[in-house]
């Protein structure tokens, strides 16, 4: 009958051989990836936090501003309508048609403003949504400082980080504006133009609209009496 031919047997060394290469790889690849790490990537996600929580804290304040502009907005063009109602009612004799005319209009100018006010207050809802950004700014700020401290050199433990930091930006129901940012970049080392313009956008965004609506009926009053 022929020989069958007997299965080779794996001894002791051949099993240790084995486990020392994969040992190896392992070690070889801990050592690549320690090596492909960049310690560039911590200072561009440190400048990345520095950036959003600066804007994020410049957007908390402009909105507690416009709030509180708001509010005193709609409180004195309330007080235009209601006061030139009085003074119309109570001096109608001694007026003129013309003039009756126009505290008529003035008043109804200063309703519309009101009214306008209110409603631009409550859709954009000003004080949450400072609320929630300085909120994000204080947690950005906590990940900022706690990764300036210990400055990774791994590439997981600077990937951990990034995405406690991208959850921290994502928890916010509400984003900042263009206008946060270039004050951001303004409190940097930027051109003076760049810092100038970003000033400007930020006063117009914030005083614009509600300096118009105290300035216009009393102007429109003294320009057509």
């Amino acid at each position: 009958m022929p020989a069958i031919a007997q299965q080779p047997r794996v001894g002791p060394q051949t099993v240790a051989s084995i486990e020392d290469a994969l040992a190896a790889r392992r070690r070889s690849g801990g050592a690549d990836r320690n090596a492909a790490f960049d310690p560039r990537a911590s200072e561009q996600l440190l400048a990345a936090m520095r950036t959003v929580k600066a804007a994020r804290f410049n957007a908390a304040e402009r909105l507690e501003r416009k709030h509180a502009l708001s509010l005193f907005a709609m409180s004195m063009v309330s007080l235009y309508f209601v006061g030139l109602s009085v003074w119309q009612a109570v001096y109608a004799p001694m007026l003129d048609e013309a003039a009756n005319r126009l505290i008529t209009l003035v008043s109804i100018m200063s309703s519309i403003f009101s009214l306008v006010l209110a409603l631009i207050e409550s859709m954009n809802d000003y004080r949450m949504k400072a609320h929630h950004m300085h909120a994000c700014a204080l947690a950005v700020n906590d990940l900022y400082h706690e990764l300036k401290l210990m400055r990774p050199s791994d590439a997981a433990h600077l990937q951990a980080f990034r995405q406690r930091y991208t959850g921290a930006v994502r928890r916010c129901p509400c984003n900042h504006s263009r206008i946060d940012y270039l004050m951001a970049k303004a409190e940097g080392e930027a051109p003076w133009l760049d810092k100038a313009w970003a000033r400007l956008r930020h006063t117009l965004d914030v005083y614009a609209l509600y300096g118009f609506a105290l300035i216009a009926p009393p102007l429109v009053l003294i320009l057509c009496r």
